[in-house]
């Protein structure tokens, strides 16, 4: 990069992106490892180490070296219909994940039909485990903008009580607060729905999340009982930054808590990926934090929850950013396949029926899976199949690699990759669990850089936010 646009670069990293238009194409977002952002568009990352960048401001493409890359993010966008054919997801030991349609099965590749890949052929050898769930469409898909959501203060301010108050603003695919303030849509939560949002926040971490709300005012507790009528939510709220507490309200009936959570490790991080899950019937919500379950609150006086809309309440105390909000239905299961496997010995298929069937999976073909067990050959309906967990075989030595980049894909899951070519067409990828391969640039929702050997792993900092 020449000195021309080493000053272009350092100019754009310290402005502010002008707030977008409702509707308007949502940028990219680059993350340096010094702290410095960028927005803009992802151009190419080339074979070279050199990640092209293209920003509204700028006459020309900006290149960076990869290796001061951290992280790029795209916006939150929902997979294309030909992602509705994914009817699995496939593990490996090492926690990547990746979803398709599973088409055949022999003792040594697995065959995965995908809508960003083509054909995968997966090493059987490598592969863990393998779960069959239909992907249940998203509800909601990212924050574009302020509008349709209701915007007021907090609820300490509408009662009278003298507080600072502010307003959520929009940036990039992200609200933001610095001061007291609430900001509340009806997204038509699902009676079973999973909630997913990037958090993250400078100073203590004091944000309380409506769930389940008809109101889209927020509601002091204080004064519930004397205020306007509203249905019963759920108040999830994180105070103090390491406290979190569930909490039941309804008009007229005292607050009871379902229990609190103590994450010490969050005094550590300034931003957590959270993952919510409900079941109305089943009157319980699931919290998952940086894809590990933290709690589960269960309801002994039944699912409280009234409307289908959600309230972000930011109180003092620290500025916070909301970014890609996700909803959609939840199939009810906390387990989605990562889990090891019942018996390492043995390939284990299960049932919708919950049955658990133990032997060697000797193929899949012609839609029945074929399990070579004691009591003789049995053919299951692979569409009766929820999931199959492959026999572990120890002291198989792990593959070398030199991937560079931790990829997170627009449907969950993430793939440790070497990325050697990024094109706006295709995606050149090298996995040490199935080889090479050409991917949709529409399959990625971020890109972490892992850094060079030898240096730190820490996560993008703060400066990241744009305060």
């Amino acid at each position: 990069m020449n000195r021309k646009h080493c000053q272009i670069a350092a100019a754009l990293a310290a402005l502010f992106v002008a707030l977008a238009p409702a509707g308007a194409q949502l940028p990219d977002g680059l993350a340096f490892r010094n702290g410095d952002a960028l927005n803009g568009k992802l151009l190419a990352i080339l074979p070279r180490g050199v990640v092209r960048w293209e920003h509204p401001d700028a006459a020309e493409p900006i290149e960076f070296k990869a290796a001061s890359v951290a992280q790029i993010d795209f916006p939150a966008h929902k997979p294309p219909p030909g992602a509705s054919n994914d009817l699995c997801r496939v593990f490996w030991p090492n926690g990547d994940a990746l979803d398709g349609n599973l088409v055949a099965l022999d003792l040594d590749t697995l065959t995965l039909e995908t809508w960003y890949a083509g054909t995968l052929k997966l090493p059987r050898a490598a592969v863990q485990s393998v779960a069959f769930t239909p992907r249940l469409p998203l509800v909601f898909a990212g924050i574009d903008g302020l509008e349709g959501w209701t915007q007021t203060n907090s609820a300490r301010a509408l009662a009278g009580v003298a507080v600072v108050t502010g307003k959520w603003s929009y940036r990039n695919g992200a609200f933001y607060a610095d001061k007291s303030a609430s900001i509340a849509r009806d997204l038509k939560l699902p009676d079973v729905a999973k909630i997913q949002f990037d958090m993250a926040w400078k100073g203590t971490l004091n944000l309380s999340v409506g769930l389940y709300t008809d109101s889209l005012q927020p509601i002091l507790l204080t004064e519930k009982d004397n205020g306007p009528d509203f249905g019963g939510f759920y108040s999830l709220r994180f105070q103090s930054t390491v406290f979190i507490s569930c909490t039941p309200i309804r008009k007229k009936d005292p607050l009871r808590s379902l229990g609190d959570l103590v994450v010490p490790s969050l005094n550590n991080k300034d931003r957590v990926h959270v993952d919510l899950r409900a079941s109305k019937p089943d009157h319980r919500i699931l919290l998952f934090l940086d894809g590990v379950l933290a709690k589960e609150w269960n309801d002994p006086g039944g699912f409280v929850g009234e409307g289908t809309g959600i309230r972000f309440v930011q109180n003092a105390g620290s500025t916070v950013k909301i970014g890609h909000l996700l909803v959609s239905k939840w199939n009810g299961r906390v387990d989605d396949g990562a889990a090891a496997p019942p018996d390492g010995a043995r390939d284990t298929v299960s049932s919708d029926s919950g049955a658990k069937i133990s032997g060697a999976v000797n193929a899949i073909l012609d839609g029945l899976v074929s399990v070579e067990t004691a009591a003789g050959l049995a053919q299951i309906p692979l569409d009766s199949v929820t999931g199959i967990d492959f026999a572990r075989h120890p002291g198989t030595p792990p593959k070398g690699s030199a991937a560079n980049v931790r990829a997170t894909l627009v449907q969950g899951g993430t793939l440790t990759l070497e990325l050697p070519n990024w094109r706006p067409d295709a995606v050149e990828v090298a996995s040490p669990d199935f080889g090479k391969a050409s991917f949709d640039p529409a399959a990625f929702s971020r890109l972490r850089f892992l850094p060079p050997e030898g240096k730190s792993t820490e996560e993008p900092k703060m400066e990241h936010l744009s305060f």
